[in-house]
Order: C-alpha cells, then structure tokens, then sequence
C-alpha cells in the first residue's frame, strides 16, 4: 500500500496492486459523509480487434455496450439495482469509447455495497436466451439516439474525423451488429477484458481505507481470478489528417441550424506527463480565446452568431479532439470566425496568468467534492496511464512560450464541420 498526496489541496490518495494485478486507488476524506465507487475496465466501444494468447478476435461493434447491460442479469436472479436501491444508494453504468465502469454512490453501507459491487460484476450470466431478449432493448435504444439530433452530428462528426478508428462507429454498434452479437461474443470479451490486471476499482469519500481494503482482498470471486490471458489490442493505423472536411445533414427536430468544428490533434509519443501538460495549455488556448469572458465570445454574441456555444476536448488513444459545439443561423461564417481568431489574435502574458490562477482555483475548489476529485483521478490514469499528483505546479509552471509552442503545432485546417439544418 502506497500513500501519496495530491499536491496543493492535502488530498491522500492511497494505491495498491492486488497480486492478481487489480489495481486500486483510494481517497478518503474525513470532512464528508458521502461516497463514490467507480469498479472499471479498460474495455470501451474503441476496441473491436483484440488478441488473446495469440489468437485474434474481432467480434461485432457494439459487444462494450452489449456486455454493460447484461451485467446487470444475475443467475441468482436478484437485481443489482434493487439491492442499491434497498441500502439507500444509486447505482449505475456507463460504457464510453475507451472504458466502461460501474458505479455505486451514497452515504451509507459502503462495505456492503462494495462486496456486492465486486460480485456482480465478477459473476456474468449470459444465455441464448437472455442475449436475444437484450437485442430488441438496445436496438430500440440505438434508434432513439438516431432519433436525436446532436447524437446524429456526434456520429457523423466521428466518421468525418477518423478514416479507420473505431470511433467512427456509435458507442452502442449498428442493429445490424447487435443482431450479431452472440453469447460466445459477450464470454469471448469478458474473458479477454473483465480480468484484474484489466480493471480498476476507485473509491473517493467517507471510509475507513484499511477496512476497504480488508473487504476486496477478502472478496471470494475478484481473489478466484488470478489467471490472466495475455491480451493486445490491435489498433488501426489511423492517420493524422481528417477523413473528410465538411458533412451536411436534413435532419427532423432541428429549428436553427447545429454545428460541430472539430480540430484533430496529433498526441503520438509524448510521455505521459507531457501529454498532460500538451492538453492543459490546449485547453489554455481554447479557454482564453473562446471561453465565457473572451472577447470572441462576446463579439459572437453581438453579432447574432450564435445562441449556444460550447467547447470541449477528448484524448482518444494518440489524438486531442478539440469540438465547437454550436446553435447558429450562420454555421459556415461562425466556422471561419473561429479560425479567424485562432490565426490572428494575439496571446498575451496577462492571458496565460489570469487563467493560471483561474484554473488553480477550479481546482482546490473542485477537490473539496467527493466526485470531482474521483473524476479528477479517473481522467488521469485512463487519458494519461497514471495519477497527475503535482496538477497546480504543472499549472504554476505554464509559461507564455509554453502556450504559444503549443499553439504553433495545431494545425486548425486539419479538421471537419459537420451541420444540420431542418429537412424543412
């Protein structure tokens, strides 16, 4: 057991590697009454090729998702989220690009909740019989985000970045490829992924650590699975540049029209720590040029540009997608006022400070909330590999050549706009 602090707000974290390669992390507070456990695999709907002992499996887009919500299907045929539900807790999970968790939050009976948590997830049940009953459930979900005009853009938006990454397909696959979806499939990759040395377990909030500990080192399922296949996951050789520059679509429930404009970022053979930071200062950047209190912002606003505006960031194996999400009547000029502004305003040294100590503030703010801090951590170790413990010196270090280097190896013409306008 290792004990380490996050650097700047006094926060504990505790680490340790069962033998089984589980791998742990835990952040007590003693000033909080509420907890938050996060039991995740490194498994998520980017991953559709894989070896196991050397044999390759490449099973239909869409199986992350598919495993998600027959999880929750129990031989014992009791139901994980009545049993939560029955301890005052809320349980729930998620399946993303690159991982899927499941998660159990509330203010008491964390050590029952927890052993529950690791038996569940350590006990699949799927059958003929239960994969198929699960088929018309997801398809009908897929159908409702393709219903739904922002999911339509994401999509289209991920076809228009990536010419052979797997993001280029929903999180949820295609009917077509849930219909596929065998009970061998589910096994195959439960097998391959839901393993220890492939998972974590992150516990944030009011709880006695050696006792947490006492109850998974003591857990009869998770301690039963100490034979680890070895496993590669097979990428696509995904190239820099963006797979198309613009997508149109005519879409039903779209009054004004939507936009995304997305820059693809280049992350490949940067350090961990160097990766971090090359994603702070372009947050930086984006931050100080179209943040809330920009000037852009404000102009934009005036001039009728847009009635939402939205930016964010994702790291997806070795990019940095930076996403404008934006409600405007004017797509195309708020696009290229966009890159207007990238190319010609001027960063300043007053800029870097100010958002230096905004950032840092975020930050101590942010890490007196049980969840805030849980993400924080999260984000680190699966975007990253590890815990970013010094976070506020990184951010104290940040200089004004620091921005403008970073700003000088994004290239905003390598990106794509996607639009939809009503089919009216």
């Amino acid at each position: 057991m290792k004990k380490k602090m996050l650097e700047g707000i006094e926060q504990e974290v505790i680490t340790e590697t069962l033998e089984n390669g589980l791998k742990i992390f835990l952040m007590p507070f003693k000033n909080r009454k509420n907890y938050s456990i996060n039991y995740m695999t490194i498994f998520g709907a980017a991953i559709d090729k894989f070896k196991v002992n050397g044999k390759v499996c490449a099973p239909p887009s869409g199986v992350a998702h598919f495993l998600e919500h027959k999880m929750f299907e129990q031989e014992t045929g009791e139901d994980p989220f009545e049993f939560f539900s029955k301890t005052g807790s809320d349980a729930n999970a998620s399946t993303g690009y690159k991982s899927t968790s499941y998660t159990v939050e509330g203010t008491n009976n964390i050590e029952e909740n927890l052993e529950f948590l690791l038996n569940y997830v350590n006990s699949p049940y799927f059958t003929d019989e239960n994969v198929e009953k699960e088929k018309n459930i997801i398809v009908e979900e897929i159908n409702m985000y393709n219903d739904e005009p922002e999911s339509r853009m994401y999509n289209e938006s991920s076809k228009a970045i990536f010419k052979r990454h797997s993001m280029r397909i929903d999180i949820g696959g295609t009917e077509e490829s849930v219909r596929k979806i065998t009970k061998d499939d589910l096994y195959s990759c439960y097998n391959a992924f839901y393993i220890p040395s492939n998972m974590y377990l992150f516990i944030s909030g009011n709880f006695d650590a050696e006792s947490i500990l006492k109850v998974i080192k003591n857990n009869k399922l998770l301690n039963e699975k100490k034979n680890n296949p070895v496993v590669s996951v097979i990428r696509p050789n995904e190239p820099l540049e963006v797979n198309k520059k613009k997508i149109e679509l005519k879409l039903d429930n779209v009054v004004k029209p939507k936009m995304i404009f997305t820059l693809k970022i280049s992350l490949k053979d940067l350090h961990f720590e160097d990766k971090y930071k090359f994603v702070l200062l372009t947050t930086f950047i984006y931050d100080i040029l179209y943040g809330s209190a920009s000037i852009f912002k404000e102009k934009a606003l005036s001039d009728n540009l847009f009635t939402e505006f939205v930016a964010s960031k994702m790291v997806i194996d070795d990019f940095l997608l930076i996403e404008f999400m934006a409600e405007s009547s004017s797509p195309e000029k708020l696009k290229e006022k966009i890159v207007e502004y990238f190319n010609n305003k001027e960063i300043t040294k007053d800029d870097v400070e100010r958002y230096k100590k905004t950032y840092i503030s975020s930050y101590v703010l942010s890490s007196d909330r049980v969840q805030s801090t849980l993400n924080g951590v999260i984000e680190s170790v699966v975007d990253y590999g590890d815990v970013i413990y010094d976070k506020i010196n990184i951010i104290r270090g940040i200089t004004l050549d620091d921005v403008l280097l970073a700003k000088s190896k994004i290239d905003i013409d390598n990106s794509s706009l996607v639009v939809a306008y009503s089919k009216k």
